[in-house]
């Protein structure tokens, strides 16, 4: 989950005894994995009847059943790569399952069901994004709407659904959509590419605007590509033009980071 991944030691330290606990009892990683998988399809099925606050309880305990079979597989050494794919495979389902529920008991909700819809397409694409990115050997974790906190806002959703329901939805689908444009972004990021030169020779100044424009195109190019390129072009420069010696003194060029942060000696490149 998203939260294991961002506070690893906070997650550790409340699944970890838990997890011990449950391993003695001979339980295995999978028939949790399966019980995460069951009960939120029980929840879904409890929300397209209307029963919400019924259906929160449900998916609380889907979604310990969730957490716990990791536990479980670390605390008792029983980590296997099925067990690693069913977890994944059992989260989308669950994913879908909820969502169709949710879906289907706004059925006569135009505006709730599209957005229920929305949100059910963009809680799938984030972790093809992401399946795809590491096939290529890249990184792609980011994103402002996982699985955990999308689980806790459908909760929330439940609970409060006089109040949160629809407010929930529009998060689900906005937040959702935001997620998968990070990540294609962040895949983007981390292939080699040009940088159009144009762009390399605003880098080089040292005002006030090109220094939020290196900053800003450091976000958009990534870190590597930018810098790279800045380097490249720094380097093309110093092999074109000797460097200027003044009372033995050698000009010292800029590195892409000094230059990316705006820190370059402020008579060079003007």
């Amino acid at each position: 989950m998203a939260l294991r991944s961002r506070f690893p030691a906070a997650v550790d330290a409340v699944t970890a005894p838990l997890g011990r606990g449950l391993g003695r009892t001979g339980v295995s990683p999978n028939t949790l994995t399966t019980l995460g998988l069951l009960l939120p399809a029980a929840a879904a099925v409890l929300v397209a009847l209307q029963r919400f606050h019924l259906a929160a309880l449900v998916l609380i305990a889907g979604g310990m059943m969730d957490v716990l079979d990791g536990s479980v597989a670390r605390a008792t050494e029983r980590s296997t790569p099925f067990g690693g794919f069913y977890d994944s495979v059992s989260d989308r389902i669950s994913d879908g399952l909820m969502l169709g529920g949710i879906a289907w008991a706004v059925l006569d909700q135009p505006r709730l069901l599209a957005l229920a819809l929305v949100a059910l397409v963009a809680a799938f694409l984030p972790s093809y994004v992401r399946a795809k990115a590491e096939s290529i050997d890249l990184d792609c974790s980011v994103g402002v709407l996982e699985r955990a906190e999308r689980a806790m806002l459908i909760i929330a959703a439940l609970l409060f659904h006089p109040w949160l329901f629809e407010p929930v939805l529009w998060l689900l689908a906005i937040g959702g959509t935001v997620t998968v444009i990070q990540r294609i972004h962040h895949v983007w990021c981390q292939i080699a590419r040009d940088v159009p030169e144009e762009l390399l020779a605003l880098a080089l100044h040292d005002r006030a605007w090109s220094r939020a424009f290196k900053k800003a195109a450091r976000r958009f190019y990534g870190e590597r590509n930018f810098d790279g390129a800045v380097d490249g072009l720094v380097e093309q420069a110093q092999a074109a033009e000797p460097a200027e010696r003044d009372g033995g003194r050698v000009e010292r060029r800029p590195t892409s980071i000094e230059v990316a942060r705006g820190d370059e000696d402020p008579g060079y490149a003007r």
